[in-house]
């Protein structure tokens, strides 16, 4: 599982931040009935159990004292995307030998389609990550200046069960490319919308924890690679 964070609600007047609870003994509750208790990281207010195994479509339950209050939450874990597939796994680009930015006229390949079977009422989001250690840059410009990191971006949240992947502007780098989907819950958007939009009330803070504020939510994912050879 990924870890749990624990942290304090600034208070409006407050500017600095306040230091993250400590001597917590939380634990999460498997639906079979099963307790696994959540040790400390060393990193301020995680908590983590890697004996514990997340099953989809089962329902978690998070629990910790603190205060004298029992604060939960349930996580259910959705089913990962079906279906995925990349209308391209291999590609090749020309090495761009002029100014930055430029293609030089080179033939630049469409765009890797990524479809998968979406369901109704269903929210993903995508993830691209070039996975070479030290991958070379697509524009010989980069080798002979600071590098820009390697593509390791997400997209929004959205029901649309596809994604087009820019060839020219997101591929910079050879080498192979993650790609994950992950399946998320309401409240992941809730979250979302209220960290970007900044539409979200302080009178309707969106939380699913009793007793408590945040959000404790469940995710699933499933990943496809292409590769980017030079030509």
């Amino acid at each position: 599982m990924d870890t749990v964070s624990f942290g304090k609600v600034i208070p409006l007047d407050s500017t600095d931040a306040l230091a993250a609870p400590d001597g917590l003994n939380p634990v999460v509750i498997a639906e079979s009935g099963d307790i696994f208790p959540l040790t400390y990281t060393g990193i301020d207010g995680q908590y983590i159990n890697e004996e514990l195994l997340i099953v989809e479509g089962e329902t978690y339950t998070l629990e910790v004292e603190y205060n004298n209050k029992i604060i939960t939450a349930e996580a259910y874990i959705p089913a990962k995307p079906q279906g995925l597939s990349l209308s391209d796994t291999l590609i090749y680009r020309t090495k761009i030998e002029g100014f930055p930015g430029m293609p030089g006229g080179q033939d630049i390949p469409d765009p890797i389609e990524l479809t998968w079977q979406g369901e109704e009422g269903g929210f993903y989001f995508v993830h691209v990550k070039n996975i070479e250690n030290d991958p070379e840059p697509v524009n010989e410009f980069f080798a002979n200046n600071d590098r820009p990191a390697p593509p390791n971006f997400r997209t929004e949240p959205s029901a649309n069960p596809f994604y087009a992947i820019d060839t020219f502007r997101d591929i910079t780098y050879f080498g192979t490319y993650e790609v994950t989907v992950y399946k998320v819950n309401p409240e992941y958007i809730a979250l979302y919308e209220d960290n970007t939009s900044g539409a979200g009330s302080l009178n309707e803070i969106r939380t699913n924890v009793q007793n408590g504020f945040g959000i404790f939510t469940g995710i699933n994912s499933e990943k496809v690679y292409f590769e980017v050879k030079q030509q």
